[in-house]
């Protein structure tokens, strides 16, 4: 998750409305900050507020924890540390940064 781009109780219902029929399980996995990106992660508080909006909407949720920040291997790291990043942040998203 990705705060101030994905994390606010407005996407939480539009995730809701996305899926309202669909039998599936989301996994919300928090963003692992690094040097080639500006994104910041969404803040623990935030994801479990945004969890239990789902889960009250009857959804089957996960809270995934972190894994593999430590190779450039976790959620929004694939790559070699110190690489440049391969995509750059479009401009809808530039204000949330």
């Amino acid at each position: 998750m990705l705060s101030g781009v994905n994390d606010s109780m407005d996407d939480a219902k539009r995730l809701i409305e996305l899926v309202r029929g669909i039998p599936c399980k989301i996994n919300l996995i928090s963003f692992n900050p690094h040097s080639g990106s500006q994104f910041k992660p969404t803040p623990d508080e935030k994801i479990i507020e945004f969890r239990n909006v789902l889960i009250q909407s009857g959804l089957v949720v996960f809270v995934r924890l972190s894994r593999g920040d430590d190779q450039m291997a976790a959620c929004g790291q694939l790559g070699e540390p110190g690489q440049l990043p391969l995509l750059r942040v479009p401009e809808k998203f530039q204000a949330v940064l």
